[in-house]
């Protein structure tokens, strides 16, 4: 199995924050993360005055105000990103962001990044599509998430962006529910979008509360997952409440690099560590009475059971009415060397 890339999904938990972010970064590489994600965006570019809250915005920040002053708030600066960028970097994350307007898409350009995140919310955006299309850069990337989204919408935006043969393209399985209850997760939904689309990658963009559906997702052969990340989950804020804690993201960190050991190589194998039980753990054919040179094998004066390594009871018949060529007391091990042709 390859590797699978984790990625914690820091986007807007910083709350607008620069000594928060730094901190979630530090927290990140405590857990063993291999890349942290920024959300990089203009909110008057990407939302208009009037436009509401999404649901899970209102139920998770109680407050009654409009999408795009929640979204103010939630803002890095060009700069401040790019200091965080600096430091996620120097202690060896890898370290991307998405970018929600054609400004920041400019400036994330710029400053070299060729990982590319396409939000659940711009997958039906035309112009965007385009725009992260276009892009040239080395060892471009591009991941798409899928939240919101039917089959046909997700093969009409997959149709855009792999126009570019230079890309190295994963599709993520996503609900954006914030959190996304059991009954909504279907993780196996990723089986079909691997049927669907052989030449991309398959990942899984998780939202739901824990490390289950994570761990599930390891078990269909994922490329990458991501989760949000959190300090605390009753931080003010639309996304902490969905969000792993540092606890609980290293607990998934370590439950995904388990599930990847445990996954194995496809392939039926007796392990090194299980030959050495087969001499007491498999049964042999011994005497069940005591037999004379000469004695006609058979159920009466033959059994199986463990005790060493003798004929296998799957050779039961090669010995049943065959002579003895030695005597046996009851419990000897009935040796190779004695069965007559």
């Amino acid at each position: 199995m390859e590797k699978i890339l984790i990625v914690a999904e820091i986007g807007s938990n910083h709350n607008g924050n620069i000594d928060l972010a730094y901190k979630l970064v530090d927290e990140a590489f405590y857990c063993g993360v291999d890349a942290v994600k920024f959300q990089t965006f203009k909110a008057s570019d990407m939302i208009t005055k009037g436009a509401e809250m999404a649901e899970y915005q209102k139920k998770n920040t109680g407050e009654d105000e409009t999408q795009l002053e929640l979204v103010e708030k939630l803002e890095l600066s060009f700069n401040d990103y790019l200091m965080l960028k600096f430091y996620a970097e120097s202690k060896g994350l890898i370290v991307f962001s998405t970018p929600y307007d054609a400004e920041s898409v400019e400036f994330l350009q710029k400053i070299g990044q060729n990982i590319w995140k396409i939000p659940s919310g711009e997958l039906t955006d035309l112009p965007y599509l385009e725009a992260i299309r276009d892009i040239k850069c080395e060892n471009k990337k591009i991941l798409m998430s899928t939240g919101m989204a039917t089959m046909e919408e997700i093969k009409a935006a997959y149709d855009i962006i792999s126009e570019d043969k230079s890309a190295e393209i994963t599709i993520l399985h996503c609900n954006t529910a914030y959190p996304t209850k059991d009954y909504d997760v279907n993780v196996s939904a990723i089986l079909e979008l691997k049927k669907e689309f052989p030449n991309a990658k398959i990942g899984f963009s998780d939202h739901s509360i824990g490390s289950v559906a994570a761990t599930m997702a390891t078990s269909f052969g994922v490329s990458l997952i991501e989760k949000h990340f959190t300090l605390d989950k009753k931080m003010k804020g639309p996304e902490h409440i969905a969000s792993a804690t540092p606890i609980e993201f290293k607990e998934l960190v370590t439950n995904i690099r388990r599930a990847e050991v445990i996954y194995g190589i496809e392939k039926k194998v007796v392990t090194d560590s299980e030959k050495k039980n087969i001499s007491t753990q498999r049964k042999c054919i011994v005497a069940l009475t005591e037999i004379k040179v000469g004695d006609i094998y058979s159920t009466k004066n033959l059994t199986c059971k463990r005790g060493g390594v003798g004929i296998s009871p799957m050779r039961w018949y090669d010995l049943i009415g065959k002579p003895a060529q030695k005597n046996f007391n009851v419990d000897d091990i009935i040796e190779h060397n004695f069965i007559m042709d």
